[in-house]
């Protein structure tokens, strides 16, 4: 058995699925302030659980509760550039401010294709580090050019780092953005700034499945709503910063076995609205606004977003995003999908009920009735029986959570001269993608590729390919520590 937690600002929902993908159970509470405190109350609400749980995945967006970025040192490994290009040059003032401002730029690094632009300059590094420690900052984000092909670079700085400022927080840029360095490095930045939030939140959570005497590997669901274990995302938090809009859609997409749709999740504050295609969410191919205001470019699903009270705006931005799928259906889902024109199902309460807790997706103990056992999934595990899935749902992003598998992309520039060359370095990226799936928490005798995408880049020699490869696989089983 799994369990999924979709703790939102309005509402937190818990859903109970067996091996194979059936709901048991469901729950609705109110949130609380803490996320550790939703999760006690989610679980509490789905009452004694038939058997050992196999793995509990967290859904929960930092705009919830957003927190102070901690103060990052940010050191790049490059060449020289004009000021303009500068570390965290293209930040907000409040958040360049509120990291502290520290940057350091030293020589060394790749070129895109991994060749090397020169010696890394180690004792830089250390005055660099020596700076750092005396300004009170420990925790340092480090870029190097060319580092998704070479990453030696920022191997070498992070040992003089740490051996500079003993116990030092480092984020590398190789783990964790994509090839181009302004946007690996931002990524990189705002990583190391959120990892005292996701330290808290992983802390949290896990003090919520010991309380409920549940002992299995936590995970947290990522922007394109995949999972991840606690431990990885601890290490890699700017991953998993909006993952809630990513789920329900999902989720709404599995209730009713569609496969394209414009997805309308109608939260407490907010509505948002999102494209799915072939089953995906579609990914936003230029820079969007992350934590802190800060662009990024991490491949997130792009997100049209409005405030709640405008019931107007959300028509038409639904109309507009219908243009971009033709002949594609609108599913709704959230507490107030009705106030936008979502039908109600049978037997389902007003949204105003939903959002507070009561009434149909209630569970027993809330509702005092058999609510708490989903009596309307069939025969499909993954689908309502027609015509209820076209109805919404606020337990549509716990769902999709209690089934995901992990799941991580990798992206490399990598330079074949021949195809043998090129089938080779393809070969090579497969298996960092499935070594990274495992290291993100996936069990490895079930870990796959899902896709691998390469083209030649257009204003490189000819032989440069970028590369991306999504891997996935089930949650490895584990105790929560």
């Amino acid at each position: 058995m799994r369990i999924g937690i979709d703790v939102g600002r309005a509402t937190s929902t818990a859903v109970l699925v067996d091996a194979a993908g059936r709901v048991l159970a469901e729950a609705v509470v109110d949130s609380a302030p803490r996320t550790g405190l939703c999760v006690r109350r989610a679980l509490a609400a789905l009452g004694p659980l038939p058997g050992p749980v196999g793995a509990v995945a967290v859904v929960t967006d930092l705009a919830r509760r957003p927190p102070r970025p901690r103060p990052v040192a940010v050191l790049r490994i490059a060449p020289g550039s004009h000021a303009a290009l500068a570390p965290l040059a293209d930040w907000p003032e409040a958040a360049r401010t509120a990291l502290g401002g520290l940057t350091g730029v030293v020589a060394g690094g790749s070129a895109v294709t991994g060749g090397s632009l020169g010696p890394l300059d180690r004792d830089g590094v250390a005055a660099f580090a020596a700076r750092a420690r005396d300004a009170g900052v420990r925790v340092f984000a480090v870029c190097a050019a060319g580092a998704p092909a070479r990453p030696e670079p920022e191997l070498d700085a992070a040992a003089v780092l740490a051996a500079t400022v003993p116990g030092a927080s480092l984020s590398l840029s190789y783990e964790t953005g994509a090839a181009g360095l302004r946007e690996r490095e931002n990524a990189t930045a705002v990583n190391a700034a959120l990892g005292g939030w996701a330290e808290e939140l992983v802390a949290d959570c896990r003090a919520a499945l010991r309380s409920a005497r549940i002992a299995a590997p936590l995970c947290f669901a990522r922007d394109d709503g995949g999972l991840v274990s606690a431990e990885y995302f601890a290490r890699h938090p700017v991953i998993a910063t909006a993952p809630a809009s990513a789920c329900a859609a999902r989720g709404a997409l599995a209730r009713t076995g569609l496969d394209q749709a414009v997805v309308v999740d109608a939260g407490a504050r907010s509505v948002r609205c999102l494209v799915v295609r072939d089953g995906e969410p579609e990914r936003s191919t230029r820079l969007l606004p992350g934590p802190f205001g800060v662009r990024l470019a991490l491949g997130a699903p792009e997100v049209v977003e409005t405030d709640g009270a405008e019931a107007d705006a959300v028509p038409a931005t639904v109309a507009r995003l219908l243009e971009r799928v033709p002949g594609a259906g609108v599913l709704y889902t959230g507490g107030r999908a009705e106030a936008f024109g979502a039908p109600v199902g049978p037997g389902e309460p007003p949204a105003g009920d939903r959002e507070r807790g009561t009434g149909r997706n209630a569970t027993r103990a809330d509702a005092r009735t058999d609510a708490r056992t989903d009596v309307r999934t069939g025969a499909r595990a993954d689908a309502d029986p027609a015509p209820h899935g076209r109805y919404p749902r606020l337990t549509d992003a716990a769902r999709y959570a209690a089934r995901a598998d992990c799941r991580i992309e990798v992206e490399q520039v990598i330079s074949a001269p021949g195809r043998a060359e090129l089938d080779q370095a393809l070969a090579a990226v497969r298996d960092h993608a499935l070594s990274r799936c495992v290291a993100a928490g996936a069990a490895p005798g079930s870990v796959r590729i899902e896709s691998l995408a390469h083209a030649p880049v257009a204003y490189l020699p000819a032989g440069v390919h970028r590369v991306t490869v999504r891997a996935a696989g089930a949650p490895a089983p584990g105790a929560t520590p």
